[in-house]
């Protein structure tokens, strides 16, 4: 089964289309203030209503005050919210408002073992696993995820085009990358995009 795929860390409209026709189906874009990856609202609006409904719109949040998650998403046109270190009552608000929320957990290079998730992964409330909080090019273990990952997890963290064939070996629900199709922080590499689909495609066969 193909597993889904978001291309995060988007700045430019024309990246996110591409993303988006080559079977993406979440785009990301970063409001984090440190990251090299950063949008503002209006750059992020403007990405999001240009692949309109075609795959889900998620703005990433680390370290951001609730409030100004749920003002940037609602000003952005977001779909979902993806965040570090939340609360249980976190997600529950943001869910309030009418946005799904993406929930990461951290786990390092040399872990041992996944995380241990505080709610149960679902198909409406699923995980994100990843090393670095985001963009940092770096992975986990993958033989930590058995012959098959946690079910309504996506994982991040060092994948590229010529690897993920690798991690497609332990079947995950989803996948996440920025890094590893871009040319420079925010620029994605097209060749490197139309790559890794037509690598998940042959997987698939």
């Amino acid at each position: 089964m193909r597993p889904l795929v978001k291309i995060c860390g988007l700045k430019r409209a024309e990246d996110a289309e591409l993303a988006v026709s080559l079977g993406a189906n979440l785009v990301g874009a970063v409001r984090t203030p440190s990251s090299l990856r950063r949008v503002s609202v209006d750059e992020a609006r403007a990405l999001f209503s240009r692949i309109g409904s075609n795959a889900a719109r998620v703005l990433v949040f680390r370290d951001v005050p609730l409030e100004e998650v749920l003002s940037d998403a609602r000003a952005s046109g977001a779909d979902w919210v993806q965040l570090y270190h939340t609360s249980d009552s976190d997600v529950r608000r943001v869910e309030s408002e009418g946005l799904r929320v993406l929930r990461v957990y951290d786990l390092s290079e040399e872990a041992l073992r996944l995380p241990a998730f505080s709610a149960k992964p679902s198909a409406d409330r699923p995980a994100l696993l990843d090393v670095g909080g985001g963009g940092s090019g770096r992975s986990f273990d993958w033989a930590l995820l058995g012959d098959e990952a946690p079910r309504f997890t996506f994982i991040a963290g060092g994948i590229r085009p010529d690897n993920v064939e690798d991690l497609l070996g332990h079947r995950p629900y989803g996948i996440d990358l920025s890094s590893g199709v871009e040319r420079e922080p925010g620029v994605k590499d097209e060749a490197k995009l139309r790559r890794l689909f037509d690598r998940i495609e042959e997987k698939r066969k």
